[in-house]
């Protein structure tokens, strides 16, 4: 398997429709490009998930998440300023760059601007948002260990950014910004 430590290979990889796994703020993931259906479906495939839930997508910065949500109030704008960057996904309305294939029931995506450096860095680099779910079986435990996240996705089209994860001890909670509710804590 193809490992990258740069992020300008890693994100070339995402450009020619790859799939990644990559480090995050505590659990290892998989992600792609969102405008590529193939790498999408592929990842379904190889975590054997169910085609009807749909994946977190992260983002460089809060300016770049704001251009894929809905219009927001001053208050909502406020509170994403309070958690991002961070270990907080926010569920909220598409705007209309969104391709289809990616949005959760209805018009609703999840974005997190992670705080992350390596996928901060990577990113930048990608200079676009990235799909990004748990590097596991659907319903199985995400392993620590990256050789073995390797070794469970060993395919072609997968490469490592080989960089740490962070100390996060659970994943990300999740909040409808709509409702300010929380989804997951």
């Amino acid at each position: 398997m193809k490992e990258f430590l740069h992020p300008d290979d890693a994100s070339t990889w995402l450009r020619q429709g790859k799939i990644l796994i990559h480090s995050t703020e505590g659990i290892w993931g998989l992600g792609c490009d969102p405008k590529n259906k193939d790498a999408i479906k592929k990842i379904f495939f190889l975590k054997k998930r169910d085609p009807k839930k749909n994946f977190i997508l992260l983002s460089a910065t809060k300016s770049q998440a704001l251009k894929y949500f809905a219009p927001i109030s001053i208050i909502q704008d406020q509170f994403l300023e309070s958690i991002w960057p961070g270990h907080t996904t926010v569920v909220y309305s598409a705007s209309s760059l969104i391709p289809k294939h990616i949005t959760l029931s209805g018009d609703s995506i999840a974005i997190r601007v992670s705080n992350h450096l390596p996928v901060m860095n990577l990113l930048k680099a990608f200079n676009s948002l990235m799909v990004s779910t748990s590097a596991n079986i659907s319903n199985e435990p995400t392993p620590a260990d990256p050789t073995t996240v390797m070794e469970i996705f060993r395919d072609q089209d997968v490469a490592m950014y080989a960089h740490p994860n962070g100390s996060a001890a659970k994943p990300s909670a999740i909040i409808d910004l709509k409702t300010m509710d929380y989804i997951r804590e």
